[in-house]
């Protein structure tokens, strides 16, 4: 059985390395791929677990629906705050305050893939490579490589 707070803390660690927020950032905002999916299919590469392609269109498919219902309004506030409001006496505050909000919104996401997997038959693999059933050869080129 996965443990989404495990999750939690294996994307939080793998999101602090070197470039990979970069990397991430640029295929969510570049190709409109969900960083917590890359992350999700990390974490099963790691745990030598692999997923059948239907397994990760579901995945996507709950992504986007929680993508355009919840996180893409609270992320377009945001953007406008910063670009219209920031004289506000409060912004810094009040920017902060939606920056937590979104980290709760995107740790909700997680334990709903979790949730899913959890339902599912994830198969013990000793090579997996869930990435390729979401990302490009060309995307997956742009992750970094552990060091």
């Amino acid at each position: 059985m996965l443990d989404a707070a495990d999750f939690w803390t294996y994307a939080c660690t793998q999101y602090a390395r070197a470039g990979m927020q970069d990397a991430l950032l640029a295929l969510q905002d570049n190709d409109h791929k969900n960083v917590n999916l890359i992350l999700l299919l990390m974490y099963l590469d790691a745990r030598d677990l692999s997923l059948h392609a239907t397994h990760v269109q579901a995945l996507h498919a709950l992504c986007d629906a929680f993508d355009h219902t919840v996180l893409h309004p609270q992320r377009q506030i945001r953007r406008i705050l910063k670009q219209q409001h920031q004289h506000y006496e409060a912004y810094a505050e009040l920017r902060r305050h939606m920056l937590n909000a979104e980290l709760a919104q995107e740790k909700c996401q997680q334990t709903m893939l979790i949730d899913y997997l959890n339902q599912q038959s994830p198969q013990q693999d000793p090579h997996p490579d869930n990435l390729v059933h979401y990302l490009t050869p060309t995307q997956r080129l742009t992750i970094p490589i552990k060091t």
